[in-house]
């Protein structure tokens, strides 16, 4: 039974868990290591109450408005050097910091995020879809009830005319 030293499971699990966040099978194969072994580290670490947030790159998309700001704050009083050593820290571009200083300094009313508008863009969705339906539906209903008038004034018709050829 091979040994493994606690920073290697731990480089290992925040592989897993990490920004990156890759599959276990994946990070199993490419250290040379049990695929149950590495699914035991990380429930180790899940139920010891995870691993320590400074460790945990989040992607740039999941950061909040705050996250951001104090981000653009702290960078304020950094060199170029140090400003790409704070974002390879963070896991950031320093693209994306610069961006988010613009954001936060233009005149721009603050827009929901991204998930808010994809959330409401699919209810709208499911309720077009819905009345589109709907819409259908009573057109073919509305197609009946003319064709069934039509036919009702057509037969109106010839027993009427039945009617006279046989009083006469």
């Amino acid at each position: 039974m091979t040994k493994f030293s606690k920073e290697f499971k731990e480089s290992l699990v925040l592989k897993v868990l990490g920004g990156a966040k890759q599959s276990i099978r994946s990070v199993a194969t490419e250290a040379k290591v049990g695929v149950s072994s590495l699914h035991q580290w990380v429930q180790d670490v899940k139920i010891s109450g995870g691993i320590p947030a400074e460790s945990v790159n989040k992607r740039s998309c999941d950061w909040s408005p705050a996250e951001k700001f104090n981000a653009v704050v702290e960078s304020l009083s950094l060199k170029n050097e140090e400003i790409n050593h704070y974002c390879r820290g963070k896991g950031i571009y320093s693209s994306q910091l610069a961006q988010w200083k613009l954001d936060f300094m233009s005149d721009k009313e603050i827009t929901p995020s991204s998930k808010q508008v994809a959330s409401e863009l699919k209810t709208l969705r499911a309720q077009n879809k819905q009345l589109q339906r709907e819409l259908h539906r009573k057109e073919k209903a509305l197609a009946e009830a003319s064709a069934l008038l039509l036919l009702k004034k057509k037969a109106d018709l010839i027993w009427e005319a039945a009617e006279d050829d046989l009083s006469q």
